[in-house]
């Protein structure tokens, strides 16, 4: 029996954004990829990012299976409408569809709701043999009669027994070319409001073994290494067995980076490992300096321990990438004292994002009555998109703007650097660049925020209150 023939696509998106110049594929693409062709399954995987997309190529696949994030589910839904004109049948999948299923249900034929890992290969075997699939866990789909069948979330997969990505599926990626994303854990012990991270995989932690990890890290040891995890760091000891064994098997990559909360910065053991593992920069979820706006985004660290974050990683020479959030409730001169603190710390570089609601959040459910527009294109945190309490979407959008610009400002970059940190100068050479080319690509974003053209429609309203 010919097996069905399976695309991937990890859909994507041209606007720039805070990482445009470092952008690395996702693994579970890839790792969905390995579980199909570990099935017998002819299996092809597409980034939409890296490359346009040969639409009249992907019609010749069985089952395609579209992946995307809230800022790039219309360009997922454009596609998935392309595609189910000519018969295909689509699955899509991701954050954004799993909590907005009967949107999806619009452009697709299956919905995945959460992991995939288990459910996307019952529903390709449910399809091949003509069976309905309604005893598969973690589906949504139209019913002949009408309605929607929902079969309920799927259960957390063991992700130690996953195998690793596998983007050799990817015509795009030559060989010997591997992205170096190295994805070590699921999950996330935290339960920020505004982070769907744990809407979707849960707070229990899930690890890879550290063999395989280190398997994952040989061919791009040469290379600068990212941990994908969404905090590599929340289980230090784990975090430390993994470093150890990097440095006693010989798999140190050229240099690396991860998301880190404040408090693991206090960890000397964690910190030494670091430096010893070629550790260039964390990724900070700094989030305010005031301390009601980190009250109000479920943070418990004090500013004080940030700044002594920040000291602790320079004390070992590792860079900081602080990332703060702007939330409704704040003021124009909460930006405003945000870069002026991130001046007077020395931070390297800075991301200040608009607090954005994604679908699945508690952030969500509090200001969806709020909410500027539905346009998910713009659900990426560049772009004000609740209305603000103290004042017009507009101030609070060119109160982000120029503050970003004022950190990377063109004499910043040039006296950015330090020793055993020169790479500063080039990191925010790229954020001085990317900002004013965000500024050219949302002039008229910013124009319409200035004209009150985004208003929240009454159906908005009138959902929130139900």
């Amino acid at each position: 029996m010919n097996r069905f023939r399976i695309a991937l696509v990890e859909s994507g998106t041209t606007s720039t954004h805070v990482f445009s110049r470092t952008y690395l594929p996702r693994a579970g693409m890839p790792t969905l990829g390995a579980i199909m062709k570990n099935l017998g399954y002819h299996c092809d995987i597409f980034f939409q990012t890296m490359s346009p997309i040969n639409e009249e190529e992907i019609r010749g696949y069985d089952v395609v299976g579209i992946s995307s994030l809230t800022s790039t589910t219309g360009e997922a839904y454009r596609l998935a409408d392309s595609l189910k004109r000519t018969g295909n049948t689509i699955v899509m999948g991701g954050p954004h569809v799993t909590f907005m299923p009967s949107e999806a249900l619009i452009h697709c034929d299956y919905v995945v709701l959460g992991e995939g890992d288990a459910t996307f290969p019952a529903l390709v075997a449910a399809l091949e043999k003509g069976e309905s699939p309604h005893e598969i866990r973690g589906l949504a789909y139209r019913l002949e009669g009408g309605g929607i069948q929902n079969t309920g979330k799927s259960d957390f997969v063991d992700f130690a027994s996953l195998p690793s990505p596998d983007f050799s599926l990817a015509p795009q990626i030559k060989p010997g070319k591997t992205p170096p994303i190295i994805t070590s854990s699921r999950g996330c012990p935290h339960n920020c409001p505004f982070c769907c991270v744990t809407a979707v995989f849960g707070r229990k932690y899930r690890f890879k073994s550290n063999e395989q990890v280190i398997d994952e890290l040989r061919p791009v040891l040469h290379r600068s290494v990212c941990f994908g995890d969404d905090n590599f760091f929340a289980n230090p000891g784990r975090t430390k067995s993994l470093l150890r064994d990097m440095i006693s098997k010989h798999a140190v990559p050229l240099r690396w980076s991860g998301e880190m909360a404040v408090r693991a910065a206090f960890d000397e053991e964690l910190l030494q490992l670091m430096h010893d593992t070629n550790c260039r920069i964390v990724y900070v979820g700094i989030e305010s300096v005031d301390p009601d706006s980190l009250k109000r985004l479920g943070k418990a660290h004090e500013m004080e321990m940030t700044s002594r974050c920040i000291e602790n990683l320079h004390r070992y020479g590792i860079g900081i990438h602080g990332m703060f959030v702007v939330d409704p409730d704040d003021t124009p001169e909460t930006v405003r004292n945000i870069v002026d603190y991130a001046i007077a710390t020395d931070i390297d570089t800075i991301q200040i994002c608009s607090l954005t609601p994604f679908p699945g959040t508690k952030s969500y459910n509090e200001h969806q009555g709020r909410l500027l527009h539905r346009d998910w294109r713009y659900f990426e945190g560049m772009h004000v998109v609740v209305e603000p309490k103290h004042c017009s979407a507009y101030d609070m959008q060119m109160a982000i703007v120029s503050q970003m610009l004022r950190f990377y400002d063109i004499r910043r970059v040039l006296r950015a650097f330090r020793k055993g940190r020169g790479w500063r100068v080039k990191y925010r050479a790229g954020g001085h660049y990317l900002m004013r080319k965000w500024v050219r690509e949302n002039a008229q974003y910013i124009e319409d925020l200035r004209l009150g053209v985004y208003s929240m429609p009454a159906d908005f309203a009138l959902e929130a209150g139900a």
